[in-house]
């Protein structure tokens, strides 16, 4: 489902849906998914060079996903939905005055507790921290460092902070993050199952399609080394009092009632990669120096006082 809060946030995505051609071209990467571009440029009946400013649009606002990948005549890019246009969920009501909110950045470095195995490692901005395909890299105080993190099959956890005072409810719980698989250097085309748990409850899980390299990332310092992967998809965990949601689609039925958060609450959120039917498997967190997105693991917390008592710190 595709999910816009307000008018200036989906307004990169009402302005790719403005255009019929790109419905159309949507229409037809729905029927067709995988389709390369010069048969999607032939069933446009339109020039690839024609085709392509309209696919970047669409990219650009996450509708599709357009990877490239190696055949016996040459490279290959391919077009897939990201998101199914057809779920649009627009919520214009006026924000509730009573709500409270607390947000944070936590560095993809900052994780309190981890098990991967090879193939794993990390970087800082300008190096690699420790040996790579060590895991014992992971316990190195330059860890704080760490601005990209990737490992094939295990976890990393993360203590969360928790604003919350005493006396309050909370009403949402967010977090944000660019992520994707971990092959042996990079492939387009290599799905792997990460979960996400929250208190040792688990989540849900999703597919991520693939380790992204047929391109630079973004963020991305000048010493990286182009065979490596590059970037990310930027994915958004949400649990309120109805479910939890991935990108505005319900991954699961657990609520902030089944966790049951409190302001006494020690929040622990892991990521786990677990091993995967080859080829495909583990996981790449990209901080804001890497990827294509300039930030690390942003939360957010909504919150209220409980009507008729006093809030305290």
């Amino acid at each position: 489902m595709l999910q816009t809060l307000n008018l200036e946030e989906g307004l990169p995505m009402f302005k790719a849906l403005s255009s019929p051609v790109r419905v159309q071209i949507l229409s037809l990467i729905d029927r067709h998914q995988g389709i390369n571009i010069t048969l999607l440029a032939k069933k446009m009946r339109m020039p690839i060079s024609t085709l392509v400013p309209h696919l970047h649009t669409l990219a650009n606002c996450r509708l599709i996903i357009i990877i490239e990948s190696s055949t016996p005549h040459g490279k290959q890019k391919s077009c897939f939905l990201s998101q199914d246009p057809n779920q649009l969920l627009i919520d214009f009501n006026l924000p509730d005055t009573s709500a409270l909110s607390f947000s944070a950045d936590i560095p993809v470095g900052h994780y309190s507790d981890f098990s991967v195995a090879p193939t794993c490692g990390l970087a800082s901005e300008n190096s690699f921290i420790g040996l790579l395909d060590e895991p014992r890299a992971f316990a190195s105080l330059a860890r704080y460092r760490a601005e990209i993190i990737w490992w094939s099959n295990g976890y990393l956890e993360y203590a969360l902070p928790n604003p919350l005072p005493g006396r309050c409810e909370i009403d949402e719980l967010s977090l944000s993050f660019e992520i994707g698989s971990e092959a042996p250097g990079s492939n387009c085309s290599w799905p792997s199952d990460i979960s996400f748990s929250l208190n040792g409850t688990t989540l849900g899980t999703w597919t991520s399609p693939g380790d992204f390299g047929d391109r630079r990332g973004r963020q991305n310092p000048d010493w990286w080394y182009p065979f490596l992967n590059q970037y990310g998809l930027l994915k958004k965990i949400t649990i309120n009092h109805s479910g939890t949601f991935l990108d505005g689609t319900k991954l699961s039925g657990i609520t902030l009632d089944t966790l049951g958060i409190t302001s006494q609450s020690v929040l622990k959120f892991r990521f786990t990669a677990r091993e995967y039917p080859a080829p495909g498997g583990g996981c790449t967190l990209f901080g804001a120096c890497y990827g294509d997105y300039p930030q690390s693991i942003h939360q957010e917390i909504i919150y209220r006082k409980i009507p008729g008592l006093p809030s305290s710190h």
